[in-house]
């Protein structure tokens, strides 16, 4: 079984889809609102100002211990 990361990013973008990155290590939101997901240094998904609403970030260790 392959290892999966301890948290899961899930962007909506303004057109209602959401889009899930289950590899994600960080997000990065930079001055002009530009969202930007990464997998270690490496930007892995972009995302500009205009195209997202919201994201949420899901920490899996916790949800696996308390399960």
């Amino acid at each position: 079984m392959a290892e999966t990361g301890a948290q899961t990013v899930t962007v909506r973008t303004a057109s209602g889809q959401e889009l899930a990155y289950p590899w994600a290590t960080s997000v990065r939101v930079d001055r002009r609102g530009d969202l930007r997901v990464m997998q270690g240094l490496r930007q892995r998904a972009f995302h500009p100002c205009a195209e997202w609403v919201s994201y949420t970030v899901e920490n899996l260790r916790r949800s696996r211990e308390a399960s």
